[in-house]
């Protein structure tokens, strides 16, 4: 469970947003997360950990020789299992913003300070106004983002600042050695095995063991709270468990975690 694809995780082809090439363009409103279905990680900034505890398992993974925050949202590679039938989310279940802000994404031009909103150009959810009449424009008359993007301009941005946020937490986790590899070992109600792995998780003992200066300054940065949420969060395996029975057509699944 690694991220070596260059391209962002569900985005095929990015395109910065322009408004004299772009400007006939509209957003289809859809509650559809169908294009996360073969997801069983979705990224997490750890400002979510707190909305993210009540129903995700928190792990880490490698992004490129640092640690990544994901939220856990299938067993079985390629089966996302949050997602209901008509493509929403699970009633009740927090959305990862990652997910949320979907077809949109903020890149960076090379060379320069600046952040340019983009959208996956393969997204069905961007079509031009003429084939798409119900679709909100994505541009007001003067260029301006419409009413529509401009609180998902907002939500990029606000992801992007969180993800930044989180690069000292992500390093001093990699600095005291508190990561440890785990994984998850499944049987499936057809007696198909399969097992979970290319993840971190925060070592209980070796968390406990850090020097008391260490837990001071973490304490004053709120990073023993980031830390205390993910691994709260790992009593949700059971809740995917249950939410894997909910959605097979047999009933006896059976987890264990090494």
């Amino acid at each position: 469970m690694t991220t070596q694809n260059p391209m962002p995780l569900f985005y095929r082809k990015p395109q910065i947003l322009r408004f004299e090439e772009h400007k006939g363009l509209g957003l289809v409103a859809k509650n559809d997360f169908s294009f996360s279905s073969n997801a069983t990680a979705i990224p997490l900034s750890v400002t979510e950990f707190m909305p993210a505890v009540r129903h995700y398992p928190i792990v880490f993974i490698d992004a490129g020789g640092s640690p990544a925050p994901v939220a856990i949202v299938g067993l079985k590679q390629g089966h996302n299992l949050m997602l209901e039938g008509d493509g929403s989310w699970a009633p009740h279940a927090y959305v990862p913003a990652y997910i949320r802000r979907y077809p949109f994404i903020l890149v960076q031009a090379p060379n320069e300070d600046t952040r340019y909103l983009a959208y996956d150009s393969e997204s069905g959810r961007v079509k031009p106004l003429a084939e798409a009449p119900d679709a909100a424009p994505i541009f007001n008359d003067d260029g301006t983002a419409s009413k529509v993007v401009e609180p998902m301009l907002q939500l990029c941005e606000a992801y992007h600042q969180h993800r930044a946020q989180d690069t000292a937490f992500l390093k001093a986790l990699t600095d005291t050695d508190i990561l440890v590899a785990r994984h998850v070992d499944m049987e499936f109600p057809d007696k198909t095995r399969y097992r979970l792995d290319g993840f971190s998780v925060i070592d209980p003992e070796r968390y406990r063991n850090l020097p008391a200066r260490t837990l001071k300054q973490w304490t004053e940065k709120g990073w023993t709270d980031a830390a205390a949420l993910h691994l709260a969060s790992a009593q949700n395996w059971g809740l995917l468990m249950e939410r894997n029975r909910q959605v097979s057509a047999n009933g006896k699944d059976a987890l264990s975690r090494h």
